[in-house]
């Protein structure tokens, strides 16, 4: 069974996430490539994929394209809800919001997998809270 993602689509901060995404996008699609695809985000991320978008977005309007193949493969990769209609549809019509999804989900993704995955600690627990009025 496919894991839900653990970020919305609309879940647009931090600021500076959505400025890179909104004004640089080529930027964050080549991050977020680097990152499916090697599992570490790439200092450089002026690479042939982000060449490749600007191509396709500034002479055909089709970057769209490479960032629905990206989602499709994290999902795959990651194990993650959604399917290839979803994964064009977000891409065409929500690209900048599908981009920060993506980066803010590899973040957990990568924090998870530091960490070993999520442990409660047995030592904490929460006292019922009481209202005094």
């Amino acid at each position: 069974m496919p894991n839900e993602w653990k970020n919305g689509l609309c879940s647009c901060m931090p600021c500076g996430l959505c400025m890179k995404s909104y004004f640089c996008p080529c930027i964050l699609v080549g991050q977020n490539h680097a990152r499916i695809h090697k599992g570490t985000q790439k200092e450089d991320a002026c690479s042939g994929w982000c060449a490749g978008w600007c191509g396709l977005t500034s002479c055909l309007g089709l970057g769209w394209i490479l960032q629905m193949m990206d989602r499709m493969e994290m999902q795959d990769k990651h194990n993650l809800e959604g399917g290839g209609c979803g994964a064009c549809c977000k891409s065409f019509w929500c690209g900048c919001c599908m981009n920060i999804q993506m980066s803010k989900e590899l973040d957990y993704i990568q924090l998870q997998q530091q960490q070993g995955g999520y442990a409660s600690n047995q030592g904490m627990v929460a006292k019922p809270q009481q209202y005094h009025g």
